[in-house]
């Protein structure tokens, strides 16, 4: 299987509201920061009812990045995978902005 990066224009807001960060087993839901949640059976936060739409992982190694998307396409899973690199830098940005408003 072949992957290829995609940039699309997206509102972090509505990204943060729908997003499942992982590492290792277990991942924390972005909208509560609900831990101990698994990509693979949690479709829903169990404690703000955040349907999850997105995932994001710290790992930035190639070969579990393809492991992710593999299981997110063996399981027929409806996640997207972003780069956490990229919400993170998206994310302070809109944070900086939103300071310096007068």
């Amino acid at each position: 299987m072949n992957y290829i990066r995609v940039w699309k224009d997206l509102d972090i807001d509505e990204i943060k509201k729908h997003l499942l960060l992982i590492d290792d087993l277990y991942g924390t839901c972005a909208n509560c920061k609900q831990l101990g949640l698994k990509f693979t059976n949690d479709k829903i936060c169990p404690s703000c009812k955040t349907e999850f739409k997105y995932l994001a992982t710290s790992s930035t190694r190639l070969e579990d990045v393809k492991k992710i998307l593999n299981r997110i396409k063996s399981e027929n899973l409806d996640l997207i995978l972003i780069e956490k690199v990229d919400y993170t830098s998206a994310s302070a940005k809109d944070l900086a902005k939103d300071l310096f408003k007068i």
